[in-house]
């Protein structure tokens, strides 16, 4: 179960509502269909596929089909029109109008059709007469063969590729453990024939997608943070330092996942892009801080000392803020928990690990850092601080 939107959406950019579907692509429909059914079997034995069916919106299916195959020598013989054969298969089949009934300011159209019990039976369709141009009828099983078969009736397509659908909705078990497992399983046990592929979709489609795109923007946008924060510091070592506060937050954030048994997704990797900020944040006001009264006179510890005590509290009340606002997300059940639970979780762990561990080590590293010398020089715009030469 999922929210209405969020199905709709993966319709519209799949095809399909589920986590996870195969899809199977070939010209033969009666081995498409084959495949599909010796596929769902093996889909269930996975661990974590709560549900597996054939797709409810692009799954071959077989129904009972009538299908007539005229005898065109009898038909020229008996000097009968095919249009007046169709003609008269469509009124018995389908129907026709040949009037209105009227009540009062409303209008209901009359039809003229076989009754259903005579549909459901060949011999009965076989007695629909045909009329003859010069008058008098023959029957239509004289002139035709009616047979009623299953036969595939729904038929989708890819690309202009027929292909079949298995539906696969997980139940804790991450989507690309499941998928990484199933593939081993279609390709050592579905044995596709020649010409014949199998290609996964739904949202482990969307989820791919999304890591291609996460992989290139978050290095373009933490390459522009490095670039502002050189030029409000103007010292590359500064920098580096305040982008120690990132692995700090990651740790917390991929630890409390682990502790709930939350799998990665794409709602958690927002999570830790909304944590990277937040770390940041708390290191860039403690090392300003710093620089600050260092510029005022202190010595470098107690320029580290004093900073520290004097930004304890907004360090903790920015996270608290940050932290407390996920907490009710983290625990949310109902509609929307899916996609809510796992962004909560990250900033929620990262927030702890990320401010504890911003107050106790930044400030020993910042003063490592200052009192070092050599190649941090050089990456420096700043002369080196003369108490420390």
């Amino acid at each position: 179960m999922t929210q209405p939107i969020e199905m709709r959406f993966n319709e519209i950019l799949e095809g399909s509502r589920a986590d996870i579907t195969l899809r199977i692509f070939g010209q033969d429909l009666n081995v498409l269909y084959e495949l599909v059914q010796r596929g769902q079997a093996l889909m269930e034995g996975i661990r974590g596929a709560e549900s597996v069916e054939l797709d409810p919106l692009t799954a071959l299916r077989k129904s009972p089909v009538l299908d007539i195959r005229l005898d065109y020598d009898r038909i020229n013989r008996y000097g009968v029109s095919i249009r007046d054969v169709n003609h008269a298969f469509a009124i018995a089949m389908n129907g026709m109008e040949v009037g209105f009934l009227y009540q009062e300011d409303k209008r209901f159209p009359m039809m003229v059709r076989l009754g259903d019990e005579f549909r459901k039976n060949t011999s009965d369709i076989g007695r629909i007469p045909v009329t003859y141009p010069e008058g008098g009828s023959i029957p239509l099983s004289a002139i035709g063969t009616l047979e009623q078969n299953d036969q595939v009736t729904t038929i989708a397509r890819s690309r202009a590729r027929r292909y079949a659908a298995i539906s696969i909705n997980l139940r804790d078990r991450d989507t690309v453990g499941f998928v990484n497992e199933a593939r081993e399983v279609v390709a050592s046990k579905l044995n596709l024939p020649g010409g014949y592929a199998a290609e996964w979709g739904g949202q482990f489609k969307n989820l791919t997608s999304a890591r291609r795109t996460l992989l290139i923007i978050i290095p373009i946008v933490l390459a522009a943070i490095f670039i502002i924060l050189e030029r409000i510091f103007k010292s590359i070592k500064q920098t580096l330092l305040v982008f120690n506060s990132i692995p700090f937050a990651i740790t917390g954030g991929v630890f409390l996942l682990w502790l709930r048994d939350i799998p990665l997704s794409v709602s958690a990797g927002i999570g830790f892009i909304a944590l990277t900020g937040i770390a940041i944040l708390d290191g860039m006001v403690l090392v300003s801080f710093f620089n600050q009264l260092r510029a005022e006179g202190l010595s470098l510890r107690e320029a580290v000392v004093k900073g520290s005590m004097t930004r304890l509290r907004p360090v903790i009340m920015t996270s608290l803020v940050a932290g407390l606002g996920f907490v009710p997300m983290a625990f949310n059940t109902g509609l929307g928990a899916e996609v809510q639970r796992p962004l909560a979780t990250v900033v929620v762990g990262g927030v702890i690990s990320s401010t504890i561990l911003t107050l106790l080590l930044l400030p020993t590293l910042y003063m490592w850092l200052e009192r070092s010398t050599g190649i941090w020089d050089l990456l420096t715009f700043e002369d080196p601080d003369e108490e420390f030469l």
